[in-house]
């Protein structure tokens, strides 16, 4: 058997789906949205895009600038990488309590835009950590991190097209039980790629084999 040698960009483009892609989004922008007037949802759709790309931007700005400062190694970061999508795919199976979110009546729309719909419904707490991990271990490989960005806006783009024609989406009948089929499977998915990852980065480091 052999391991991904890299994050490939298939790899990236998967984890980037998964973290920050538009299946998760569907459910809780149609709850948080549903007694909001139409015009309104699509101001809603614009600005929540627009704010949650500009967050994963600082984020890989960011990740940039602390390879440089702490000197991390590309086995610790595939290790550390593959820890956080284990743990994202986990609270997916065994999610903590959480109250849903309600607008308010008199909330604006460029406030509901940053919080909780930029983030963090649009830009996952996991969805940062995964751009954190490519971009450090992307790290003077510009072919890579050019994929990076492009995975960014494409599932930036992706999201605010779920948003914007929301209310047509939820009309379609059987795509909410669906996607509940396809969430389980993605969710596999994750567990076993976060498993390969942090399997990649011991036999990088000489720890174990895989045949």
């Amino acid at each position: 058997m052999q391991l991904l040698s890299d994050f490939d960009d298939s790899f990236i483009f998967t984890i980037s789906f998964l973290t920050l892609g538009p299946i998760k989004i569907i459910g809780p922008f149609a709850k948080l949205t549903a007694n909001i007037d139409p015009k309104v949802k699509k101001q809603l759709a614009v600005f929540s895009a627009f704010f949650a790309t500009i967050m994963c931007l600082l984020v890989a700005l960011l990740g940039e600038n602390l390879v440089e400062k702490y000197h991390l190694i590309p086995q610790a970061i595939t290790i550390a990488g593959g820890i956080v999508l284990l743990i994202s795919a986990l609270r997916l199976i065994f999610p903590p309590f959480q109250s849903e979110a309600i607008a308010k009546p008199n909330q604006k729309p460029l406030n509901l835009a940053i919080s909780p719909l930029a983030s963090p419904i649009i830009v996952t707490p996991m969805g940062i950590a995964a751009i954190l991990v490519f971009i450090l271990f992307a790290h003077g490989q510009p072919a890579m991190i050019s994929t990076i960005y492009k995975a960014i806006f494409v599932m930036m783009f992706l999201d605010f097209l779920i948003m914007f024609f929301i209310d047509k989406i939820i009309k379609i009948p059987g795509l909410m039980a669906i996607l509940q089929i396809l969430g389980s499977i993605l969710v596999f998915i994750q567990v076993a790629l976060a498993v390969q990852t942090i399997l990649l980065g011991l036999v990088n480091m000489g720890i174990g084999v895989i045949k």
